[in-house]
């Protein structure tokens, strides 16, 4: 999963919010959240679930393109 925009800037929020700076702290407070959000379950099964469900919608759409259906483009963009 690649970092986005709004997880950049969630990062920032929370980064000023508890007034870290850039150095020591901030790569230990990059640490211990990212070892936290490793070991959350729920987290890690809802990240599975939301891939699975993307590459199905993907495929739905190639095979609704083949059939000669028409998609539209907002949804061919949520897609990428």
């Amino acid at each position: 999963m690649k970092i986005t925009e709004q997880d950049k800037s969630l990062f920032r929020e929370i980064q000023s919010r508890h007034n870290l700076k850039e150095g020591i702290l901030s790569m230990i407070f990059k640490k211990k959240l990212k070892s936290a959000l490793m070991k959350d379950k729920d987290l890690q099964q809802a990240l599975k679930d939301g891939d699975k469900y993307l590459d199905k919608t993907k495929k739905w759409i190639k095979d609704q393109e083949k059939q000669g259906n028409k998609i539209p483009d907002y949804l061919k963009k949520m897609v990428g």
